[in-house]
């Protein structure tokens, strides 16, 4: 049965530290994740964005393209995928949308200010703290088993520039 899947982000990408993605379905207690390293974040502006690029809409790009990694596996069991506003939802929204195919999204995507709104009260995204244990171990393989184990999705250069040419 398909359930809601909050996608949240410790950090900004644009900063040169390292940043952790997860997605989180509170009811089916799955969870997966991505860091990006403040190195990889550098590799990607030096050498990928021209520099007259808006850093507002490569960052929008480049949490699309983690969040595409993060669901693409999961798109049934998805009824509601909820994006928390650290990059310009409007953009990742849109970039989201290129990535998974328009005519194939079966679920709504909306970001956590809608969802406050529906329930009319404010709290903060499930998916926070696990964003934050990405961010500090996914790094590093042999620190997934340790506490609450993580399921990394691996992402690096390569499948960023990758999808990065995708959405040009």
């Amino acid at each position: 049965m398909p359930e809601d899947f909050h996608v949240d982000m410790s950090g900004k990408l644009s900063r040169t530290s390292t940043v952790g993605i997860a997605c989180l379905s509170p009811a089916l207690k799955l969870h997966s994740g991505c860091a990006l390293s403040g190195e990889l974040l550098k590799d990607l502006r030096k050498k990928l964005f021209a520099p007259t690029a808006s850093l507002k809409r490569e960052n929008a790009k480049i949490y699309a393209i983690c969040i595409y990694l993060l669901i693409n596996d999961r798109r049934p069991q998805i009824k509601r995928l909820i994006i928390c506003n650290d990059e310009n939802f409007e953009l990742v929204k849109a970039y989201l949308s290129l990535l998974l195919e328009p005519n194939s999204i079966t679920f709504e995507i909306i970001n956590i200010g809608d969802l406050r709104k529906i329930f009319g009260r404010n709290f903060k995204s499930p998916a926070d703290k696990y964003a934050n244990k990405y961010r500090q171990r996914a790094l590093e393989e042999r620190n997934w088993e340790k506490g609450t184990a993580l399921s990394v999705v691996k992402v690096d250069y390569k499948i960023l520039s990758d999808h990065l040419k995708s959405l040009e």
